[in-house]
């Protein structure tokens, strides 16, 4: 088995705010329509948040920390939230409930119920929301 390694990317100020940036429109377009009574949409809805979630915990990595995580595991996105304090650790929370629909919402047949896609814009309108305060 292969051991994974921590990757991260060292990023400044202006990054910081284009990830922002990138942040706030996942976030528009996941409000467009996130308890449609159509399954693929609330699928896209939620995807957006996560993406939103995603850029959003960049943001304060790279403003707290001057670094972000890379890769597919996310596990170390959230480790590094763990380093980047109090903020850190309540956008870890946040992120780690985005991250656990991912899947469902991206990859498989079943699209998420009304009930998660609620769930996961109320997590992803936190983590925007703290990301701004960053």
């Amino acid at each position: 088995m292969a051991k994974s390694t921590s990757r991260t990317r060292r990023c400044d100020h202006q990054y910081a705010t284009q990830r922002y940036d990138k942040a706030k429109a996942f976030a528009e377009l996941a409000e467009l329509d996130p308890f449609a009574s159509k399954g693929p949409t609330r699928s896209a809805a939620v995807s957006n948040a996560v993406l939103a979630g995603i850029a959003a915990a960049d943001t304060i990595c790279c403003r707290r920390l001057g670094r972000h995580a890379m890769g597919e595991d996310h596990q170390q996105a959230l480790n590094l939230l763990d380093q980047a304090g109090p903020l850190g650790t309540s956008v870890r929370k946040q992120l780690a409930t985005l991250l656990s629909a991912k899947n469902k919402a991206q990859y498989e047949q079943v699209d998420p119920t009304v009930a998660e896609s609620k769930r996961v814009i109320r997590a992803m309108r936190a983590i925007v929301e703290l990301a701004a305060q960053a």
